[in-house]
């Protein structure tokens, strides 16, 4: 038997603070909302960017929309994705996802990063940042929180990144972690592209 979501409602839609029981219209508010939310991303930057700077960032983002922002998914996650050819990538497991997380920002912060070129940067940025992605702590909402660390973890590491060509090339921005996190197969080049050309500093 298969064991029914406790995340969606009786109508298979994500339970939300909007009351919201429609699939198009609850994605159209969460953008709204988000859009707003993330607006204000920079006033909630630390000194240090950490695991749980990583919750704190969605519980910012999703406040608002689910009683469960900033909270890890206690479910497994799989999602048929179009540019591995309908396969999912294997996302860390609810007892798995605070450890290999952690263990990704842990490895981003012992990084001397100001000893690095912009394209050592965006390598090594490439490979840890698709590490706490394929974790997916969330039910809902994973690229735009780890895009925001990310860009959080590089503001405070003095290689600021432009957030605006993630927002607005979301699709490339995902399909770039997806491909990245395909476990034997993954390929880092296009995650690679898009963060270098976020640097500031070029």
């Amino acid at each position: 038997m298969i064991k029914r979501d406790p995340y969606l409602n009786e109508y298979g839609v994500l339970k939300n603070l909007l009351g919201i029981i429609d699939d198009v219209e609850l994605e159209q508010a969460e953008s709204d909302i988000t859009a707003m939310t993330m607006a204000s991303h920079r006033e909630i930057i630390p000194e240090k960017v950490t695991y749980e700077h990583l919750l704190a960032i969605h519980k910012h983002i999703f406040n608002d929309i689910y009683e469960w922002a900033g909270q890890i998914r206690t479910i497994p996650l799989t999602k048929g994705e179009k540019v591995l050819g309908g396969d999912t990538v294997l996302y860390s497991q609810p007892d798995d996802i605070e450890k290999n997380a952690r263990a990704a920002i842990d490895e981003m912060n012992s990084i001397d990063w100001p000893a690095l070129s912009n394209r050592e940067k965006a390598e090594h940025m490439a490979n840890l940042i698709a590490r706490v992605w394929q974790a997916h702590p969330f039910r809902e909402g994973n690229t735009r929180t780890v895009v925001t660390f990310m860009v959080h973890f590089a503001e405070a590491n003095n290689f600021p990144m432009d957030i605006t060509l993630f927002r607005e090339n979301p699709k490339f921005t995902r399909n770039a972690l997806v491909v990245a996190s395909d476990g034997d197969y993954a390929e880092y080049k296009h995650l690679i592209k898009i963060i270098e050309n976020s640097n500031k500093d070029i």
